[in-house]
């Protein structure tokens, strides 16, 4: 999935719309944007989508106004088959006046291998740095809960995550991020364990993002 930072992005929801927040939202510009990231690894929700190789990514991202957006993101994969995965997805989002950030939105996860594909649902808020979105799997797929928190230490982006995959996994990661001459570099620390018991994996992905 995107980097959402897959956001990853992160992402902020509640399922509130008024018209006072749509209105106040019309004067906004609609935009394009689009991102691309090499890492030498793809890691997500603490598991590692490219057997443990480098990653090539990328999306465009449009912002339609009033709080509404689209986007598309792809990545190379290795696993189930699959050698790529193309993510469509539309959100929703805002601020109240509390503070309180939100979002709701909904992923579509498509493989060249299609047997694996997946659609999810999503909630979430934001308040301060601290982040909860809920993820709903369409069909079989399975929900996933996800805790956030997000500080500058010394002029360094750091993420905090912790993860609930039903029935699969539960992992956490911490992110170092810093921006230099227009390009993002990011090193994060995974570790995953599986739900069904066995060992616990960890990762470490060093990546170089540039968006446009």
């Amino acid at each position: 999935m995107k980097n959402l930072t897959k956001k990853l992005l992160l992402t902020t929801g509640l399922i509130v719309m008024s018209a006072t927040s749509f209105a106040e939202n019309k004067a906004e510009v609609s935009a394009v944007s689009a991102n691309i990231t090499i890492a030498n690894d793809y890691i997500w929700r603490g598991e590692t989508q490219s057997d443990d190789k480098k990653a090539i990514q990328g999306g465009l991202d449009y912002d339609i106004g009033n709080g509404f957006a689209l986007g598309v993101w792809g990545s190379n994969v290795d696993f189930g088959g699959a050698s790529s995965e193309f993510d469509i997805y539309g959100s929703y989002s805002g601020e109240l006046d509390s503070g309180v950030g939100y979002e709701i939105g909904y992923i579509s996860y498509t493989y060249n291998e299609k047997d694996n594909d997946f659609e999810e649902a999503y909630v979430a808020v934001s308040y301060e740095g601290f982040g909860l979105t809920q993820y709903k799997g369409v069909d079989d797929a399975s929900d996933n809960l996800e805790l956030s928190y997000n500080l500058d230490l010394s002029g360094v982006d750091t993420t905090l995550v912790y993860g609930d995959y039903k029935d699969i996994n539960k992992y956490h990661s911490v992110t170092f991020a810093k921006s230099f001459n227009e390009l993002d570099y990011a090193v994060a620390w995974n570790k995953s364990k599986p739900d069904a018991g066995g060992s616990s994996s960890d990762n470490t992905v060093f990546s170089i993002s540039k968006s446009f």
